[in-house]
């Protein structure tokens, strides 16, 4: 039942955003800087891209949760680790992870884009746009990403499951074999992570620049933590990231 409502609510607000939002899809080409002075026309689509992130709620984290609580069979234990990488051979998983960082670095990057403008009082604009907006991008970006940073990193809602999201992945690919990934320290750093997302974009939905900054401030070690625990720079300030 919960899935049930939280699908009919994820349609309803990608039906009002997408109405909003009109023929301003996100594309992956406007995350370089734009140095053109603001029109118009960019305030009335970072309108849109804030009232689209703040229409879709908690959707994200909230089926983060309920994976996380209760995973789909996909995901489950299946005896030789995560089922994701079930017989698989060394060089294979080891080329899905390395593929899995490349994202997950672009999304640190992305996370520290936000923090930068959370810091100088910011609560919508590109940088969160890039974090949280939920649609999927017209084509993948250079790491292979085909939405933001969030759900990028947590997956995003398809029908009734939770598909995607490259930070589980990468971190069930530490699983060792004979043993279920909840047991795993990356996958544990996942877990924690996942859950500390909404508060910050409930935040910015609200326009309180403190409380996104007090959020960002508490999901900051947590993902450096992460990265650490997937075998990738654990300091969000290493030049990776940058």
């Amino acid at each position: 039942r919960i899935l049930k409502n939280m699908k009919i609510f994820f349609s309803i607000s990608c039906l009002a955003a997408a109405s909003s939002f009109g023929a301003h899809a996100y594309a992956p080409e406007r995350q370089t800087a734009c140095k053109s002075p603001t029109t118009s026309t960019d305030l009335s689509r970072r309108a849109a891209l804030s009232r689209a992130i703040s229409l879709s709620g908690s959707a994200f984290a909230s089926a983060a949760l309920l994976s996380t609580a209760n995973p789909s069979q996909s995901l489950a234990f299946d005896g030789s680790g995560s089922s994701a990488y079930s017989g698989k051979n060394p060089q294979s998983v080891l080329e899905r992870r390395k593929a899995y960082q490349a994202r997950v670095v672009q999304d640190a990057k992305d996370f520290n884009r936000l923090g930068a403008a959370i810091a100088r009082g910011e609560t919508d604009g590109d940088p969160w746009a890039f974090v949280f907006f939920p649609f999927e991008r017209r084509e993948p970006d250079a790491a292979g990403r085909t939405f933001a940073a969030v759900p990028d990193l947590i997956g995003h809602v398809e029908g009734r499951e939770l598909v995607g999201g490259c930070g589980y992945l990468l971190a069930s690919s530490f699983t060792k074999a004979g043993k279920p990934p909840e047991t795993t320290p990356a996958v544990k750093s996942y877990t924690a992570l996942s859950q500390k997302f909404d508060p910050i974009k409930a935040a910015g939905a609200k326009g309180d620049a403190g409380k996104a900054k007090a959020a960002f401030d508490k999901a900051a070690p947590l993902f450096a933590k992460y990265l650490e625990d997937v075998g990738l720079p654990g300091d969000l300030s290493d030049p990776l990231y940058r």
